[in-house]
């Protein structure tokens, strides 16, 4: 009987400290709730075609955005405990220099695994992808530009989360959002059929012109955003959470 008292106390100990957390979680959930619901219940019936390509490109695309999630955990985990990043900041170059240098080496090993899926992709779809409108120097291009992006996102991502015990609301409050209404499902013209309002609201999405920009690359430019459309924005999204990652991540381990 003393174990089951001490059973309960301990949780009700955890159930109260779940409380203080209960609204951002269940804000979350409703965030992934949505998402999910409206990219596969609305925009995803809507594809009229054999979309084994499309697809396939959109899974290459996307693969250093997958890989976010394990280098802001490790990067957070280290922050929080043995802090070897230190070692890197005591390093003879400035402190945006290393920075730039942590962002750089995530881009780097996602850039080469995801070159190395397109042959494994051209199988899988077979004769369903035709190589036809292929464009390897864009693809190059592309794949270069979007992994810098995914890089530096990642090191914003962990200036702006604070510490581990916030890292379950990653995956629901950023990435499946970001993910899941950025083309990953559809193209951005599907969407403008659905909804004008909506496909502009998401032109605000960086993850719309990784996709948009790598189909056009890949497939033809036919049915997707122009690509040096896609390439300039995601340029421009690089600007920026490259310079306020690195403010932050100054400020979040008091960099001199």
């Amino acid at each position: 009987m003393r174990g089951m008292s001490v059973f309960f106390q301990l949780l009700g100990k955890d159930l109260f400290v779940f409380r203080k957390r209960f609204s951002r979680e269940f804000t979350d959930t409703i965030i992934l709730f949505f998402t999910n619901v409206f990219s596969f219940g609305y925009l995803l019936p809507m594809a009229g075609k054999d979309y084994t390509p499309f697809f396939v490109i959109g899974a290459i695309a996307s693969f250093g955005f997958y890989g976010i999630v394990g280098k802001i955990g490790t990067l957070l985990a280290d922050i929080d405990g043995d802090r070897k990043i230190f070692h890197t900041l005591a390093m003879p170059m400035s402190t945006a220099t290393a920075f730039c240098y942590i962002a750089i080496s995530w881009a780097t090993t996602s850039l080469i695994v995801s070159a190395l899926l397109f042959p494994i992709g051209k199988i899988f779809a077979y004769t369903r992808w035709d190589l036809s409108m292929f464009s390897v120097w864009k693809v190059l291009l592309m794949l270069v530009t979007s992994n810098i992006f995914f890089g530096f996102f990642a090191l914003w991502l962990s200036s702006v989360i604070d510490g581990m015990s916030n890292l379950n609301s990653l995956w629901r409050r950023y990435i499946a959002p970001i993910w899941l209404f950025g083309g990953y499902v559809y193209s951005w013209h599907t969407a403008y059929q659905m909804s004008p309002i909506f496909a502009w609201v998401s032109l605000i999405n960086p993850m719309i012109y990784v996709m948009e920009g790598m189909r056009s690359a890949a497939l033809g430019a036919e049915g997707y955003l122009p690509f040096w459309l896609c390439f300039s924005m995601l340029w421009f999204f690089i600007i920026v959470c490259g310079t306020q990652a690195i403010k932050k991540m100054k400020v979040k381990l008091d960099c001199i």
